[in-house]
């Protein structure tokens, strides 16, 4: 049992067309879904709208769907039969599908001839299905849409504006003009929501510098602005052009809105891009060509040899100022002069007398076997760099200066103050009895390995194998070989031949090596000191202890992927407006607001032991 159904169309001439297919199946499905077996594209006709089924040799039964009716030989009904051997036909919408018996190569089968008759008005046939007499025409539509459009998005944002001139802050509400908003503010200036003329002092005028600058008037130039011009490299023909769009729409070259883009979010404003950095870094050589600084375009394969500032010489007790030097890290023989003597390698050793006064210690000062990094260096409470080492409190523990002790009290010498040193040994040998041998082992700590109290002075050096007769000698051994100031500091003789006016180079301990970069160690504290800082190996103060480029570069990927490394453009490390706070410097001022001219800097300017008591 089968069918054969043929789809007959005709083409503008006349020339009849017909496809068959032949379905061998006891039923048909009729309908405008795609998985019927004989399918009316049409309207009119429902996704299953009928189903065919042949009954015996040429009998046709008809049942239509939902009881839709069909016009099944002239009448409307909703099942019927129809003899294939009479011949017969079913109308559902504009299609008419015509029952007959097949002849030829489709004897024995019944073949439905599919024909759509069109409507001799097609016009009123179309609107059948449209809603041209229920709603205005195209036309007026367009019309009425585009002046409703342009007063809501347009006329009334603008009267929203400009009523809303001079007021400080606008009250809660929808304002009109805020539809033009692109997105929230970034969360720096999240406090200028409600506050939107502060930045947009004309209408349809792009944000000028001047209006940034009323509230950030202290940010520096990045450069002088000629010098940027003439750093600047020729534009393609792409960013030409939007250049050109951007100076249509009012907005000047090298704005601060060039590069701090608002309404891109509520979170942190993003930095600018690597691409901004390495437009004029790249090649700057040549077009700038007295300038300082080494062409560079990317972190991993683009950038130099890092070049700190080092103290060449820390100054002198009669008021010279240090003298610094930017120096790459590859020079040879890197030396530094910060007017300390101190050996990372003894103090770091895990077996000599140093380690045996850690672990004797251990109790007190919770050491441990052995001294670490973190026994002397403290971070600062913002976790980016270190507080200065102090006497009192990182070195007098074992290295006392105790000489004296009256009733219940131990005198020291006075850190950081050589007059005074000589005073009070003047003083303690200007005392009515002569000098008494003392002990003092329970008060003070010897420093570690000593094995005589031959660096010691006052009634402890007394009773000791070496006796000092006069004061004049007690001062000049403190400050000679072996003294208690000779080994850490830089002993300044006294001008004079046979004078006793000993002085001592100041010691400025450099916390900010990189002026030009950022570096936070708190980003970094999962690591162990000793991944960058090779402080075990070191003998001598003059050792600059900085990692070169190649030891970042193990962690650090330039401005794209690459493996587990972290991506790090130029802004991670470099402020574009810096300054000598660059990204910020903790300082102390006096009551007017001026920086004194000692002062402890925590930006790495100096710090003299002889003011940081």
């Amino acid at each position: 049992m089968s069918f054969v159904v043929k789809y007959r169309s005709r083409t503008s001439g006349g020339r009849e067309i017909i496809r068959s297919k032949t379905v061998d199946k006891d039923s048909l499905s009729v309908g405008r879904a795609s998985e019927c077996d004989i399918l009316l594209s049409d309207l009119g006709v429902t996704l299953h709208h009928a189903t065919l089924t042949r009954e015996g040799r040429n009998q046709v039964r008809v049942v239509t769907e939902e009881n839709l009716p069909v016009n099944i030989n002239g009448r409307s009904t909703t099942r019927g039969d129809i003899s294939a051997q009479r011949g017969g036909n079913i109308r559902i919408g504009p299609h008419r599908l015509s029952v007959a018996m097949g002849d030829g190569e489709d004897e024995g089968r019944i073949a439905i001839t599919v024909d759509r008759e069109e409507a001799a008005d097609k016009v009123a046939a179309h609107k059948l299905f449209n809603l041209a007499g229920i709603v205005p025409g195209k036309r007026i539509s367009s019309w009425v849409f585009a002046v409703l459009i342009l007063v809501a998005c347009l006329a009334w944002p603008i009267f929203a504006y400009f009523s809303s001139q001079g007021v400080e802050e606008r009250g809660p509400g929808f304002h009109a003009d805020t539809m033009w908003i692109s997105g929230p503010m970034s969360q720096a200036h999240s406090n200028l929501a409600n506050d939107c003329q502060s930045c947009h002092v004309e209408a349809f005028v792009s944000v000028r510098d001047s209006a940034c600058l009323e509230c950030h008037a202290g940010v520096p130039d990045h450069a002088p602005a000629d010098r940027m011009a003439i750093a600047e490299p020729e534009l393609g023909l792409g960013r030409s052009f939007l250049r050109s769009v951007a100076h249509a729409f009012n907005r000047p070259d090298n704005s601060c809105a060039s590069c701090h883009i608002e309404h891109e979010g509520s979170g942190p404003m993003p930095a600018a891009p690597q691409r901004f950095c390495a437009d004029c870094h790249t090649g700057l050589d040549a077009r700038l060509t007295d300038t300082r600084f080494e062409d560079v375009h990317d972190f991993v394969d683009g950038h130099p040899e890092f070049r700190p500032r080092i103290m060449l010489t820390p100054g002198g007790v009669d008021g010279s100022r240090p003298q610094y030097r930017r120096t790459s890290l590859d020079t040879e023989d890197l030396r530094e002069d910060n007017g300390l003597k101190f050996p990372h390698e003894l103090h770091l050793s895990q077996s000599n007398g140093v380690a045996r006064m850690a672990q004797r210690l251990s109790a007190q000062y919770g050491f441990g076997n052995a001294l670490d990094c973190a026994d002397c260096h403290v971070e600062t409470p913002d976790g980016v760099r270190f507080e200065p080492i102090t006497m009192e409190a990182n070195c007098q523990m074992c290295h006392s200066l105790a000489f004296d002790r009256i009733g219940g009290t131990i005198r020291t010498l006075r850190h950081g103050e050589p007059e005074m040193v000589v005073a009070d040994i003047r003083a303690f040998y200007r005392g009515t009895a002569p000098p008494r041998p003392i002990d003092l082992s329970g008060m003070h700590r010897r420093r570690p390995g000593d094995d005589s109290q031959a660096r010691t002075v006052g009634r402890y050096q007394f009773a000791a194998r070496t006796r000092y007769a006069r004061a004049d000698q007690a001062i000049r051994a403190v400050f000679s070989r072996d003294g208690a100031c000779y080994d850490c500091h830089q002993v300044v003789q006294p001008p004079i031949r046979g004078s006793l006016n000993f002085d001592i180079t100041p010691v400025r301990q450099i916390a900010r090596y990189m002026h030009y970069g950022w570096f936070d160690h708190k980003a970094h504290e999962t690591e162990e000191c000793s991944t960058c800082h090779a402080a075990d190996t070191s003998e001598e103060a003059s050792d600059v202890l900085l990692p070169r480029i190649e030891t970042c570069r193990e962690c650090h990927a330039g401005g794209s992927p690459s493996g587990e490394r972290i991506v790090s453009t130029c802004a991670m490390c470099h402020s574009y407006h810096a300054d000598d706070a660059a990204p910020y410097l903790v300082r102390a001022r006096n009551n007017r607001g001026q920086r004194p001219e000692r002062v402890r800097d925590y930006g790495g300017l100096a710090i003299n032991p002889r003011e940081d008591r």
